[in-house]
């Protein structure tokens, strides 16, 4: 096993001989960018032992050998469930843009991101800046911002509503690849959209997915976000998620976890302006020895707005869950409305749950709530299945089935809850 120093000097030696540390005569803004974000990672390194964001998830999980940086040819799924639903469809090679859709609806514009830097170059510079500059986000987030060649820009107009979905099918990585996704979603004002991207299972080994996703949702605009995630039991992905929201903005998203053997996503959100709506909720089933870490903050800074929070977990096979949500009220944001919930369900004595909600409030004009429950089926439920004729193994899965179906009912697409709904039952009883 290597140590983090070592593979902290390792990732530097290998973004030296792609992109060279220091610059040359003409560098571009997008290569300072990079370079600067290299530079950040190499000051802060990767977190170590005691780190309390890292306390039930040591780095060395998933960086005991250091990933292969350069890829090779990539594999692609075999089956995207959501390809023939209606709406557009965009697809993406280990976490990069493959191609641009010939027609997109009115108001719709997709683009790599260095392409939305030359057209864009304030909006998408503060992004850059906010990671590379180590302002926002943690470690990981850097790394990433550093060895990303490219990312994906997706734009919804002022006023445009967009009638069908945008669903982005990262359905192509190299095996045992180390890739950095990247991308910026901007929602307009007074724009709708509804955007859905689908993990699906390649058959790419361990492959290692590290990427940053930064969301700006304008005033008054609504964006609905849905993140399935089915890599297959070798998997590991770090889901660094960066929201940020103006005023009277409505945004929710919704994590749903059924695959991997190490995930962890870093969900931030700054509702920054009055009358902001944030729904975060999430699902995870854990099995076969898997770690899921979901990581949360809600960081209101402005008064009269709402937030709401509910994760649920399955844990079961030797696997382990790890809830840490965190939702902080500045000084000035009085008239908080924030709620959040921890739910989750342990099948045996080999799995674990960790679970630990915060409220750190500095406004007296407030009202948050947080709680976290673990345990296992009821036995009462469980017998009266039973006594009703249903072998004790149905039983269970139905119980587990209306267990999870709290987080999946909240997505409005009857198609997609249909296929969510058919995996669950696949895997609860396996």
């Amino acid at each position: 096993m290597t140590s983090l120093k070592s593979l902290e000097t390792a990732f530097i030696e290998a973004f030296d001989a792609d992109l060279g540390l220091l610059p040359a005569h003409a560098s571009d803004a997008w290569a300072a960018s990079r370079r600067q974000a290299i530079r950040t990672f190499a000051d802060a390194g990767f977190p170590q032992r005691k780190s309390e964001a890292y306390k039930y998830t040591p780095v060395t999980k998933w960086m005991g050998h250091a990933p292969v940086l350069h890829v090779t040819r990539p594999v692609v799924a075999a089956h995207t469930p959501f390809s023939s639903l209606p709406g557009t469809h965009l697809q993406t090679v280990n976490g990069q843009l493959a191609s641009t859709p010939d027609r997109l609806p009115s108001g719709l514009t997709v683009s790599t991101l260095r392409s939305a830097l030359e057209t864009h170059p304030e909006l998408v510079q503060q992004h850059l800046d906010r990671i590379s500059g180590g302002t926002a986000g943690d470690v990981f987030s850097t790394l990433a911002a550093a060895f990303a060649p490219d990312g994906l820009f997706i734009e919804v107009a002022q006023g445009a509503v967009l009638d069908a979905p945008v669903y982005i099918h990262h359905a192509a990585v190299s095996p045992d690849a180390f890739v950095q996704p990247r991308m910026l979603v901007v929602a307009a004002e007074n724009s709708e959209a509804h955007l859905i991207e689908h993990f699906p299972e390649t058959g790419a080994g361990a492959v290692f997915e590290n990427r940053i996703v930064d969301i700006e949702v304008a005033a008054r605009a609504r964006l609905r976000h849905l993140v399935v995630y089915e890599r297959g039991p070798q998997a590991r992905f770090v889901n660094g998620l960066y929201v940020h929201q103006h005023g009277e903005s409505v945004f929710s998203t919704n994590h749903i976890t059924l695959g991997g053997s190490l995930v962890r996503n870093n969900l931030h959100f700054i509702p920054d302006g009055e009358h902001c709506e944030t729904h975060l909720n999430g699902l995870y089933v854990a099995k076969h020895g898997a770690h899921v870490d979901n990581h949360t903050l809600v960081d209101h800074v402005k008064p009269n707005c709402f937030s709401n929070e509910l994760f649920k977990g399955i844990v079961g096979g030797g696997s382990t869950g790890v809830f840490n949500g965190k939702v902080m009220v500045r000084q000035d944001a009085q008239k908080i409305n924030a709620y959040q919930s921890s739910k989750s369900i342990v099948l045996d004595d080999q799995s674990h749950v960790y679970a630990k909600p915060e409220l750190e409030i500095y406004a007296d004009d407030v009202r948050c709530s947080h709680g976290a429950t673990t345990g296992e089926l009821d036995d009462d439920a469980l017998f009266y299945l039973r006594s009703r004729g249903i072998p004790e193994r149905k039983a269970r899965v139905i119980l587990l089935e209306a267990f999870a179906r709290d987080v999946v009912e909240l997505i409005p697409l009857e198609d997609v809850r249909t296929y969510l709904n058919t995996r669950l039952g696949e895997l609860l009883a396996d």
